[in-house]
């Protein structure tokens, strides 16, 4: 059996009081929900919330009755503005949890043409613009300096996924199977939402219109960089929204990509959970949730119009990334790439002692089931099976 237990470099991480705090009270994914829409999940799932996470719930139902007043003075006094809001066609970066997509978001927000949404907006899609003065410097304390599952640095101003602002929004995230983990197959349906109603689909198209509108507006009307890796399953719903959309695709080794998934989700679970998980079917959650993610995409991509669409490898990112990204500019058609070099070259320099995590090797008979299962995109990218030359 692998041993999921946390990295040596992780376990040897003082842990910080604001992140003990975090996993205690933090409201996880749900931070800015308006009181009628926290009701709602709660009635949804039975009002059903583990004894330990009692102390999370208060903190939600209390943040909930202060974002609702607060949502609607923001919208009486931002709404109109929305409605004369000309969209830019967004880059969205695609790719499966843990397989970089991270490092390249943080990487193309060098190039300050472009602005993408931080934490704060992801967190507070309703009420960042009026709450932002006064809410931000004492979120800032209470936020971690380094995120759960690896050592990014992470603060309320970094470029963050818009996956957690969706949900909020709209309650249709397929993020809400760690919350409500008694109830996940409700929410498995919202990752493609392949199988969602004509209603929900609507009702997250509604949601991503308005809050790309909205972070654009804030960003003095440049394009948005946007990164979920639950996108990756929801190209063909995008492209409703936003037919001239760029779609940028980075892949990764699926071995490693299950390593981290299983430490990301060990690490994220417990911080965003209201029901108790239960950790022993953490590698078949890992396994489908994966292998729904790329049979959707390899069945969506084509929709994609010639010219929008463009795929990296990780490991091409991290040996040549200057090079990758002089490719991304051309394939995708982007402004001139010179005018943004130095930026990534001064980026590349203060990030070159970065340290990933390690992880521990995958025994034959679980690396078996990752052949099997993600077979199709070994093939698709080229990766090369491990055989069974190790002790179990």
């Amino acid at each position: 059996m692998m041993n999921n237990g946390p990295s040596q470099q992780n376990r040897d991480r003082k842990v910080s009081l604001p992140a003990q705090l975090a996993k205690v009270l933090g409201p996880g994914c749900l931070a800015g929900i308006r009181f009628g829409d926290w009701w709602k999940l709660l009635a949804e799932n039975g009002f059903h919330v583990d004894a330990r996470y009692w102390g999370r719930a208060a903190h939600l139902t209390l943040s909930s009755l202060i974002t609702s007043p607060v949502s609607w003075v923001e919208n009486l006094l931002h709404g109109p503005m929305l409605e004369s809001t000309q969209v830019e066609p967004p880059l969205f970066i695609l790719g499966s949890w843990r397989s970089g997509t991270t490092h390249l978001h943080n990487l193309l927000c060098q190039d300050d043409r472009y602005a993408a949404p931080d934490l704060f907006q992801t967190m507070y899609p309703l009420t960042f613009r009026s709450a932002r003065w006064w809410l931000e410097p004492l979120l800032a304390m209470l936020t971690p300096r380094r995120r759960f599952m690896d050592n990014m640095k992470m603060s309320l101003r970094e470029p963050a996924e818009d996956e957690m602002a969706i949900g909020i929004l709209c309650r249709k995230s397929n993020s809400f199977s760690w919350v409500f983990s008694r109830h996940a197959e409700k929410y498995d349906r919202y990752l493609s939402f392949e199988q969602a109603t004509s209603r929900e689909r609507t009702a997250f198209r509604q949601a991503l219109i308005y809050f790309v509108n909205k972070v654009q507006r804030a960003a003095d009307d440049r394009p948005l960089i946007l990164k979920s890796p639950n996108h990756t399953a929801r190209i063909e719903l995008i492209l409703e929204a936003f037919p001239n959309a760029r779609f940028l695709h980075i892949h990764r080794n699926p071995y490693e990509v299950f390593q981290s998934f299983v430490h990301m989700a060990q690490n994220v679970i417990p911080v965003w959970a209201l029901q108790k998980y239960d950790f022993s079917h953490l590698h078949e959650m890992v396994l489908s949730q994966y292998r729904q993610l790329y049979e959707a995409y390899f069945r969506q991509r084509e929709a994609v119009p010639e010219g929008q669409h463009f795929e990296i490898a990780y490991e091409d990112l991290v040996a040549d990334p200057l090079s990758q990204l002089e490719q991304i500019y051309s394939q995708l058609n982007l402004p001139d790439f010179e005018i943004a070099r130095p930026k990534f070259e001064s980026y590349l320099e203060r990030t070159k002692n970065y340290q990933r995590n390690r992880h521990l090797e995958i025994p034959n008979e679980l690396r078996r089931r990752i052949d099997q299962e993600w077979g199709f995109c070994f093939d698709a990218w080229n990766y090369a099976y491990e055989k069974d030359n190790r002790a179990e």
